[in-house]
């Protein structure tokens, strides 16, 4: 089940935005995710920069396998 940050407020915790984000939730939850949303600027914000974030972080680590990828089948280079 969802963490929400509090009963009164009902809006879903940051983690849960950053899992969701990833597609790391089960169906279920990600569905409570999917119908808050439907209803609440402020966690559809929330999502907005979770996926942003999210997106910088695989962009960054498949930029760094590349650059690891080339270093290792890159001839060594001569002093000089």
């Amino acid at each position: 089940m969802l963490a929400m940050a509090s009963e009164s407020d009902r809006h879903f915790d940051e983690e849960a935005s950053e899992r969701y984000s990833m597609g790391t939730l089960s169906d279920e939850e990600a569905e409570q995710i999917e119908e808050h949303l439907l209803v609440c600027e402020a966690c559809r914000r929330r999502v907005v920069e979770s996926d942003a974030y999210v997106a910088a972080m695989r962009r960054a680590a498949a930029e760094l396998r590349r650059v690891k990828k080339r270093g290792r089948n890159s001839p060594p280079t001569s002093p000089g």
